[in-house]
């Protein structure tokens, strides 16, 4: 079937040579460049990286980084890409959701007497559950902010605030959250999520507060 060439480029590209398939022991695919399609080389498959474990993936990477220095620049690169941005719409929806999450069997087993020795209130045994709960989002705004991703960092503390005061009239029994108390409980945690925000060099704009979480508004 005869191609229609509607370019010199076109052209151009329909007299140049098929790519060797022995280039380094790879193998190129070539596309028309039509619209957006561009020569591109064949994706390779690697269904043992694939199986890896995320802790199998990040020893791989530092052992290649170490044999290949060159690749260092690109790959901080691509890291300080990856950190620089975060959604607070989905945090908010995940601290939301995982708050309303905890139900009363993780309770029991932190709440009453103990194997030990002692008794722990089931009060405070929410606040821990709550806190616990939180704590890797704060972990994250911090690690963002101390490497200069302070947007990001504070996207994520917008999140968290947004996703806590979602929580913040709460009054199924069933649920973790009620049995620390509402809303004094989201109130300390917002508390926690600011002073966190304030150690880390982030200021969550006053105006996104009254709108958000008037609440918490100054």
């Amino acid at each position: 079937m005869d191609l229609v060439l509607v370019s010199a480029s076109e052209r151009n590209l329909w007299s140049q040579p098929w790519p060797s398939t022995n280039d380094k022991g790879r193998r190129l695919s070539w596309a028309i460049r039509l619209g957006k399609l561009e020569i591109m080389p064949q994706i390779q498959r690697t269904p043992a990286l694939d199986a890896l474990s995320p802790v199998e993936r990040a020893g791989i990477l530092t052992t290649l980084l170490r044999a290949h220095p060159e690749l260092t620049p690109e790959a901080e690169a691509m890291a300080v890409k990856q950190l620089a941005d975060e959604d607070p719409v989905a945090v908010a929806a995940d601290v939301a959701a995982e708050l309303r999450a905890l139900d009363l069997e993780q309770l029991a087993d932190r709440a009453g007497a103990q194997w030990g020795g002692g008794y722990v209130d089931p009060h405070d045994a929410a606040h821990d559950l709550l806190a616990e709960l939180i704590q890797p989002y704060l972990d994250d705004l911090s690690r963002r902010a101390r490497v200069g991703a302070g947007a990001a960092a504070g996207q994520i503390a917008c999140g968290v605030l947004a996703g806590l005061y979602a929580c913040r009239d709460e009054d199924d029994n069933d649920l973790v959250l009620t049995h620390a108390g509402m809303p004094d409980a989201v109130d300390h945690l917002a508390r926690a999520v600011l002073a966190a925000c304030d150690k880390a060099g982030i200021a969550v704009p006053e105006q996104w507060m009254a709108d958000n979480c008037p609440e918490w508004a100054p």
